[in-house]
């Protein structure tokens, strides 16, 4: 295998329990997890079929820096309710993600509390020092001091998914950014935000399934469609080389 003697920053796009996918993708780019630090958008289930084995190998990785996405807040309340949110079943994927893990893993109600654990220590951002890396966007009215405050913030076991939490899923960002490519969706134009680092966000499926880049708004997005049987999408954060699977 090919060794990098200095460890690159990779970040991958929204998983959706395509675990083969995500297996490929990182063997595509010869992925060292003793060296390679693993940057992951969020929404690691729902809509593929193996969210117990996605979720196991994430958790395994050593060198992970992820943010949590809207479908795992999602599953975090059912992990630790074991109640299932009907919206989240039956129009999210939700449904798949407990099939899997309930009745095709059996997973312990032990083991789905250090999931949910897990999912809970995730931040809602991450800022580093070139990179911000949140799941949805920057919501209207957020600024740096915000994001700050945001990224360390203790989560609540059950989410709500709202006030801080909107960023998992607030398109405005993103949609002013790529203005054109989704013509009817309704936003709130937002000016590009005020940073030097390159903002990284996932969960808006692109539907060209290519990783999409504006300079003006600092911003790199990424989900390419795996959840919807598109491309899973790996990037250099630092080359923006990527491969996809």
């Amino acid at each position: 295998m090919y060794h990098h003697f200095m460890g690159r920053n990779l970040i991958i796009g929204d998983i959706h329990s395509r675990y083969e996918k995500l297996m490929s993708v990182l063997s595509l780019a010869s992925y060292d997890p003793k060296v390679d630090t693993l940057y992951a958008l969020g929404d690691f289930t729902d809509r593929g079929r193996d969210a117990y084995m996605t979720l196991s190998f994430l958790m395994e990785q050593k060198n992970l820096k992820a943010v949590i996405g809207n479908h795992d807040l999602y599953l975090q309340n059912w992990l630790y309710t074991a109640s299932p949110d009907e919206h989240w079943k039956r129009y999210l994927g939700g449904n798949k993600t407990v099939k899997d893990i309930k009745y095709r893993r059996k997973v312990s109600n032990a083991e789905c509390i250090m999931i949910a654990d897990w999912l809970r220590s995730l931040p809602l951002v991450l800022l580093e020092d070139k990179y911000i890396i949140t799941h949805g966007g920057i919501p209207k009215g957020m600024d740096i001091n915000d994001l700050v405050r945001i990224s360390g913030k203790k989560r609540d076991a059950i989410s709500l998914m709202k006030g801080d939490e909107r960023i998992t899923w607030d398109r405005d960002y993103f949609l002013s950014a790529f203005e054109g490519v989704y013509r009817d969706e309704l936003f709130s134009h937002l000016e590009p935000f005020d940073t030097e680092k390159t903002i990284f966000v996932g969960h808006t499926p692109i539907p060209s399934g290519k990783p999409l880049f504006s300079e003006e708004y600092h911003l790199i997005a990424l989900d390419t469609g795996a959840g919807k049987g598109g491309m899973l999408t790996l990037m250099d954060m630092d080359s923006k080389e990527y491969w996809q699977a």
